[in-house]
């Protein structure tokens, strides 16, 4: 072979090994690879904080190539539970949590860019909130592969009332998986408290239907330390139902939690 014919074989063999890389793709998804063990992370199992304080969110992203985005997305727990096989689905879902403050969220875009970037979301807790919220995270790579990662922000109040209930209908609620059932035309005891450091001024609670927003059975508290009471379920109840306490304490607080409940 001589010379000119070899050195075209070999621009040739060059050219068809560029073309191949450059058909080739990212298709590796970026991660979160912030050291573990980091309190504030989204991977940690739980991050804490408190009502009316701010809290840093700080994690640092990495991808073989390029980052491009990363989304915030902070929901209240109540009525939500992660994608079906996400880690930690039966922990988050399992017993009842009381939430307070259900009107908040964060949802938050940071364009990053690099193979590795470091991102601090400064974030202020209300003073409304109270119990577990779902932290995700979103992150996406320059290609568009993208990778989900989420953990739960359980907020502690010590500014509003607090509700802790003991029974219902005969059960513990920290052993309920999901929202309880209730029949038609039955009685259920709800037994618990309300409490405040500036004490209770006045508390009530309410059984709404959801479909049509109406209160089919209310009282009000005589107790707040301990109390026990007798839900009556209308006899033609049926479909989702909103069990609702509320309670103002003699600072003039008012605050409003509770729970679904399914009638049969």
């Amino acid at each position: 072979m001589n010379r000119t014919i070899f050195f075209q074989a070999l621009a040739c063999s060059g050219l068809a090994v560029a073309l191949v890389s450059c058909q080739e793709t990212d298709t590796e998804a970026p991660t979160v690879c912030t050291q573990l063990g980091a309190m504030n992370s989204v991977l940690a199992d739980e991050i804490e904080a408190e009502a009316g304080d701010h809290i840093d969110l700080e994690d640092v992203f990495c991808d073989n190539e390029a980052l491009s985005q990363v989304r915030y997305d902070i929901h209240n727990g109540e009525g939500h539970a992660h994608d079906e096989g996400d880690e930690g689905e039966d922990e988050h879902e399992h017993g009842l949590v009381l939430h307070s403050g259900t009107g908040w969220a964060v949802l938050e875009t940071f364009d990053i860019d690099g193979t590795e970037a470091a991102v601090d979301l400064h974030v202020d807790v209300p003073l409304t909130a109270r119990g577990v919220w779902h932290l995700i995270v979103d992150v996406v790579d320059a290609e568009g592969n993208a990778a989900t990662y989420n953990t739960d922000l359980h907020v502690e109040n010590s500014h509003m009332p607090e509700f802790t209930l003991t029974s219902v209908g005969g059960e513990d609620p920290s052993t309920w998986h999901g929202e309880p059932t209730w029949a038609a035309n039955s009685s259920v005891v709800v037994e618990g408290s309300v409490t405040d450091s500036d004490g209770i001024a006045s508390a009530e609670l309410e059984l709404i239907d959801e479909a049509t927003e109406t209160v089919v059975w209310s009282t009000e508290l005589a107790e707040f330390d301990a109390f026990s009471e007798t839900v009556v379920v209308p006899e033609n109840a049926s479909g989702e139902f909103h069990f609702e306490m509320k309670a103002t304490c003699n600072a003039g607080v008012s605050m409003e939690t509770g729970f679904h409940v399914e009638v049969e």
